[in-house]
């Protein structure tokens, strides 16, 4: 998790008939499936994963400092503020968390879990836990969400290691969005070209346009917010 915005590993987009497949993002594990996209009152079951002290103190997405003795998580869409149940498929264990963060960037995972809310659901040693996902209260979300605010969303469709893939993909998207942009950046891993759609003025906006780029292009679209 030590980028905030673009996946660890490469991934495949299926984009049907007319569409080739690029070489995206993708999780170093087997077994995917995906799941549709999370709404109010929605459980969402897959699998969870942690991150901890390697990140202690640093920004979140959310601006606050990662705290993982905090019972917080990182999840691609949901408001910032918005609390969420996990319970494990397995032991049946649960903990309540408060979404501030970014991620996971591995695919087939639906949430990231702080240091102490993966101890309470006793999956330290195992590092994923199969789990449910329920929303419990949007409330802080919503109002953050509301707050007149200068800053824009955007929702990252993809990020491609060669630009030739990136210019592909941004031209499949072109019909379906009016303002895409592709911006490269250099990271440890190498130079990476990430396709965004938007600006938009709200999380909500981002959010359903979110859903609508899952729903059609069956990738996991990561929401944005400028500086």
């Amino acid at each position: 998790m030590t980028d905030y915005s673009t996946p660890h590993c490469s991934r495949q987009l299926s984009l049907g008939l007319l569409l080739a497949s690029f070489l995206v993002i993708q999780g170093c594990m087997g077994g995917y499936h995906r799941n549709d996209p999370v709404d109010w009152g929605d459980a969402l079951r897959g699998m969870a994963s942690w991150y901890g002290p390697s990140f202690h103190g640093k920004p979140s997405a959310s601006g606050e400092p990662y705290d993982m003795w905090a019972m917080t998580a990182a999840h691609r869409t949901l408001p910032f503020g918005t609390i969420v149940q996990v319970k494990s498929v397995e032991t049946g264990k649960s903990v309540r968390v408060r979404i501030n963060d970014r991620g996971p960037f591995i695919r087939g995972r639906i949430i990231d879990l702080s240091y102490a809310a993966a101890r309470e659901l006793a999956m330290i040693g195992k590092g994923t836990e199969e789990v449910v996902l329920n929303i419990v209260s949007a409330q802080e979300g919503q109002i953050i969400q509301n707050k007149p605010s200068s800053h824009r969303f955007w929702v990252q469709a993809g990020s491609f290691q060669t630009l030739t893939e990136a210019v592909s993909f941004q031209e499949q998207l072109r019909p379906h969005f009016s303002h895409l942009r592709l911006q490269t950046v250099h990271l440890p891993s190498g130079e990476w070209h990430r396709v965004q759609i938007g600006a938009f003025s709200s999380a909500k906006h981002a959010q359903r346009a979110a859903s609508n780029l899952e729903k059609q292009f069956d990738v996991e679209p990561l929401l944005l917010q400028d500086n």
